[in-house]
């Protein structure tokens, strides 16, 4: 192969990566160009061919020059990388996590099959990478139409915390926690004691979960209350609540999920209905740690300074 056509080779390939109607041009700037610094080689290299193949070879790959040449496609902007990626991570955790819980709540030893419960939930990360990669899509295309959008400012993170929306709260919680501590004594309260014999066999705990998963789980749970009663009383968020808060609740789902691979009521139907319920709550529960992870980051970079 000639100088010539060497040339004329690179100059093709960079043209048809380009749009249409720039073609005509490009190939001219571009012959122009590389004939130029060739003839300038030529001044040291006085083999032509020589002198042609270092000047292609510095100009690099022909997409890569043709990329110089029109508006890159971007489909999702650089500056939500990061947020994509953490929203991948989290969604995919959560993904993951559901099936293994899934897994507990539908059998039993030896039966469970946690690989086979992460290959059924495959196409659920799939569809959710699509919506995400859609989403950022969209949102990219519409800050592109509309370059006026103005940031609108958000209140400033603070230590200081709601008494009234944490007690509500606290009392909701505490009514949770006695509902399980006596769910039969519960459903007597709410029925007015006109529920029928048989759902209170079904409120009838497991003998194994009242001898040691229970405890460990209304320990915790107390632990919880506790906490949240200090947090009122103080009226701000410091430090050690934080990342107690936060380790607390981690075990409490690390806790939780050892007790979906073992019976909670002696009703099969209750002991699943109870199961479902609690799996949700993980799930919802790591994710609330995830968003409480990064406001106490927040939080700590702005006060900070």
């Amino acid at each position: 192969m000639t100088a010539d056509e060497m040339i004329d080779g690179y100059v093709a390939e960079v043209v048809l990566l380009t749009p249409h109607r720039q073609r005509a041009d490009v190939a001219r700037e571009l012959r122009d160009v590389i004939t130029q610094e060739v003839a300038d080689a030529a001044e040291t290299r006085p083999d032509r061919d020589a002198a042609v193949t270092a000047v292609l070879a510095g100009f690099g790959r022909p997409a890569d020059v043709a990329a110089r040449y029109r508006a890159p496609l971007i489909v999702i902007d650089p500056s939500d990388s990061r947020r994509l990626l953490t929203l991948v991570i989290g969604g995919t955790t959560l993904i993951l996590a559901g099936a293994v819980l899934g897994e507990l709540i539908d059998h039993v030893p030896p039966h469970r099959d946690l690989a086979a419960a992460i290959d059924r939930a495959t196409p659920f990360l799939f569809a959710w990478l699509g919506l995400l990669v859609a989403w950022f899509a969209v949102a990219a295309w519409w800050r592109r139409r509309h370059p006026d959008t103005a940031w609108k400012p958000r209140p400033v993170p603070t230590d200081r915390i709601s008494r009234a929306g944490r007690t509500a709260a606290l009392l909701f919680y505490i009514l949770g926690t006695l509902s399980l501590a006596d769910p039969a004594t519960m459903l007597r309260v709410v029925s007015g004691g006109h529920a029928a014999p048989a759902a209170y066999t079904a409120m009838a705990y497991d003998r194994d979960f009242l001898a040691v998963r229970g405890p460990i789980v209304l320990g915790l749970l107390v632990l919880s209350l506790l906490l949240q009663a200090v947090l009122i009383g103080q009226g701000r968020r410091q430090s050690w609540s934080d990342q107690t808060e936060m380790a607390l609740s981690l075990t409490l789902c690390a806790v939780l999920t050892w007790v979906l691979a073992n019976p909670v009521f002696v009703s099969a139907a209750a002991d699943r209905t109870a199961k479902e319920i609690v799996a949700v709550i993980i799930l919802i529960s790591l994710a609330d740690l995830a968003f409480s992870l990064r406001r106490h980051r927040v939080r700590q970079a702005v006060l900070s300074h």
